[in-house]
């Protein structure tokens, strides 16, 4: 993931516990890579035609020895910043549920560390990627207001 390198499709993955919080990585502090000491959600860019799910999969057994037994797309967005130099930049993020026994055969092998947030615990961190906050947050509207997501002509 160095600045050479134009990623223009990437997947990532809200992974969710039984007490409804969410798993996320802190992200290295080196300079080369994007947000560094960030935290964020465990992914990555996707390799040549790989479909969204391969990479998903892929991308969470290398950085946590992970292997979802259940894993749905949740949300798909394409942005382009161009002040940044990022453009036509696809997003597909899925989510699964981990048990208490899988969490306990997690293997950080990418980032600094890893750990489980409460959307209220991520809100008050101020070194999360933001695009990553947001989706937590519209994960959990999903589940707890679904009604705000209804679109109603009348």
């Amino acid at each position: 993931e160095n600045s050479q390198m134009k990623i223009i499709r990437a997947v990532k993955s809200l992974i969710v516990d039984g007490q409804g919080r969410y798993l996320l990585q802190l992200r290295d502090n080196v300079p080369t890579i994007t947000f560094p000491a960030y935290w964020s959600l465990f992914g990555g860019a996707l390799e040549g035609l790989e479909t969204p799910i391969n990479g998903i999969k892929r991308e969470l057994y290398e950085e946590l020895g992970y292997r979802p037994s259940l894993i749905e797309e949740f949300l798909s967005y394409k942005y382009s910043i161009k002040k940044v130099n990022i453009i036509d930049r696809e997003v597909t993020i899925f989510s699964s549920f981990i048990d208490s026994y899988e969490i306990e055969e997690l293997e950080l092998m990418e980032g600094q560390s890893l750990a489980f947030f409460t959307i209220l615990e991520l809100q008050k961190e101020n070194n999360v990627v933001p695009l990553d906050l947001s989706t937590v947050l519209m994960h959990g509207l999903s589940g707890t207001a679904p009604s705000l997501f209804n679109i109603n002509y009348s």
